[in-house]
């Protein structure tokens, strides 16, 4: 199993955002972490990452409790793609993901042939060669995303934490970033990612941790998660969960705020 959290809490200034957190990833799987503002999700993956203190439970990676690992081998098992990225200066797109071969070389090394090697090779994977030579800051936010994920794919880590990475999308362009989080996984990784859209786990076909209060509120497949008791339960609003199937025959799952009439 690649990633596993146990009875996980933790937060800040000695206070538990996270409270009692079980759940489990594996390669070639999806995780998608679902609630509503403040719930904790952004705090979960800061304890994944060992940005925050744990106060209890564990965190496994690869079978290994990740405080045990040093920045370096973390940075190499598990990889962050954050909401928002702004550099401070005009770098290429290229020069960006090859940042994520960081960990690979050290602080007196410069990148090299097999990290150039490797940064056209991510951005191959993510159909954004084009973007190469471009100034990143110049990017569109769909884009820049793709160069984000590009730069985890250089990172050579198996494991990718998202967060939110639809947030600042238009809607077609979430929907080719879910294509693509379903070709990774599809790849071997395992994808972690936190959304506000009920809807997209499904999309993904993936396993959900449905989070109230820094608690689980819910683990376990789509079908089983994204249901409207659960949601409800979650969002405190009606909703109806609809399954039907596109043009081509695919099935879709819909999530709808109840109207009452009059």
């Amino acid at each position: 199993m690649l990633l596993e959290i146990e009875n996980l809490s933790g937060g800040y200034g000695g206070e538990d955002v996270v409270k009692g957190i079980t759940c489990r990833a594996d390669a070639g799987e999806v995780l998608c972490l679902v609630g509503p503002n403040g719930c904790g999700k952004t705090t979960l993956f800061r304890l994944i990452l060992g940005f925050l203190t744990v106060s209890g439970g564990s965190v496994r990676i690869g079978g290994v409790r990740a405080e045990t690992l040093r920045p370096g081998e973390l940075a190499k098992r598990i990889a962050y793609i954050p909401q928002y990225h702004t550099p401070v200066f005009s770098y290429t797109a290229l020069e960006v993901v090859m940042m994520g071969r960081a960990s690979h070389f050290s602080a007196l090394q410069s990148p090299g042939r097999t990290d150039r090697e490797a940064a056209f090779t991510a951005l191959e994977k993510l159909n954004a060669v084009h973007l190469a030579n471009q100034k990143y800051t110049a990017l569109s936010g769909g884009q820049r995303q793709m160069v984000m994920i590009a730069r985890a794919v250089c990172q050579e880590a198996r494991i990718l934490i998202m967060d939110e990475p639809g947030a600042s999308l238009d809607y077609a362009n979430q929907q080719l970033l879910l294509n693509m989080v379903t070709e990774l996984a599809g790849d071997g990784y395992c994808v972690v990612m936190s959304t506000h859209s009920p809807e997209h786990p499904a999309a993904v076909a993936g396993k959900v941790l449905l989070m109230r209060g820094g608690r689980t509120a819910a683990f376990g497949r789509a079908e089983e998660v994204i249901v409207p008791e659960l949601l409800e339960k979650v969002y405190g609003i009606e909703m109806d969960v609809l399954t039907l199937r596109d043009r081509y025959g695919v099935q879709r799952t819909i999530c709808l705020p109840v109207k009452k009439k009059g």
